[in-house]
């Protein structure tokens, strides 16, 4: 055998090899070659993330019932003004037997009760004034009032207790106690609204206790 033929043998040889490789590369499937594979991530890749943007518009648009609905909750003066009929903005209100703060006063008007009927029927409050200002806060039995539930307006009387709040001052940090009451012949069930508002106007402010009877 000559060196030629050697040579050629060699070649041939190669030559083969490359011809097998290359029909085993081409009798491969699809999706294992190169040239699909590539192309398929880069499709998953824009898939994924427009769907990925999309949540996120959706999440950003969409809004819950709670945030499309406008909100029924009133504000406290709001909610004041509608307590009872011909309330104030700036009423203080609460049921009988609250302590309401009005300034630097705190309040209290207990619950109605029927009170002493020898001069006619009455309708009776225990009410306490505590004074936490640095200044003498006066006080008088014609600063209650009492609503009935037609809408009448009824003042402060001198029958229905023994104990009725008397007229005078309270010092700081003082506290003054008595029974307010008011004419009651109609008697009529419903809601009574215990009105305080001092005559002597060191408060803005009128405080209510609403009691139903």
């Amino acid at each position: 055998m000559t060196e030629n033929s050697t040579k050629t043998d060699v070649k041939g040889a190669k030559a083969q090899a490359a011809a097998d490789k290359a029909y085993r590369k081409a009798s491969r499937p699809w999706f294992k070659k190169k040239r699909f594979i590539f192309p398929l991530i880069l499709v998953l890749i824009i898939i994924i993330t427009v769907a990925s943007n999309s949540g996120k518009k959706d999440a950003t648009t969409t809004s819950s019932p709670e945030a499309s609905t406008p909100s029924t909750q009133a504000s406290p003066a709001k909610a004041a003004a509608a307590a009872f009929p011909g309330a104030k903005d700036t009423d203080v209100v609460g049921k009988g037997g609250d302590a309401l703060k009005i300034g630097d006063a705190t309040v209290t008007s207990t619950a109605l009760i029927n009170g002493d009927a020898t001069l006619g029927a009455t309708l009776c409050t225990t009410v306490s004034l505590q004074n936490a200002s640095k200044d003498t806060l006066n006080f008088t039995i014609f600063d209650w009032k009492l609503q009935s539930p037609s809408g009448t307006i009824l003042t402060s009387g001198f029958s229905g207790s023994k104990n009725l709040l008397s007229t005078g001052e309270i010092a700081p940090g003082g506290t003054a106690t008595g029974d307010v009451c008011f004419d009651n012949k109609q008697a009529a069930p419903g809601q009574y609204i215990a009105l305080y508002q001092p005559t002597f106007k060191f408060f803005t402010n009128r405080a209510a206790w609403i009691n139903t009877l």
